[in-house]
């Protein structure tokens, strides 16, 4: 009865650490997606930041999707002087970050 004891608690520790180390695994890949979400934002807001000192001129050449270092950046005019800027993710084409412009 005892050894049977023994075994039963052994079991119940073995799973307990296997729990323990799967949570954990995942923690690490949780954190390190999260790290990668924030660097690809650092990068669009960079991008977004440059693009909002466009002239209007720059802007009117650029209109359309293009790609700028790493990341795709969609440039409308929804009506005359009047710019969308949206930051795109080149694998899924989600928008990462948008802003308006208005350039007079």
């Amino acid at each position: 009865m005892v050894m049977l004891e023994v075994m039963l608690g052994t079991v119940i520790l073995g799973m307990a650490g296997v729990a323990l180390v799967t949570l954990l695994t995942q923690t690490v890949h949780t954190v390190r997606q999260g790290r990668a979400a924030e660097r690809r934002t650092a990068s669009a807001i960079q991008l977004l930041d440059r693009a909002t000192l466009w002239t209007d001129g720059e802007l009117a050449s650029r209109l359309g999707r293009s790609r700028i270092g790493g990341l795709d950046i969609d440039v409308a005019s929804p009506q005359p002087q009047l710019y969308s800027l949206t930051v795109l993710d080149t694998l899924t084409g989600a928008a990462v970050l948008a802003t308006a412009v208005y350039r007079p």
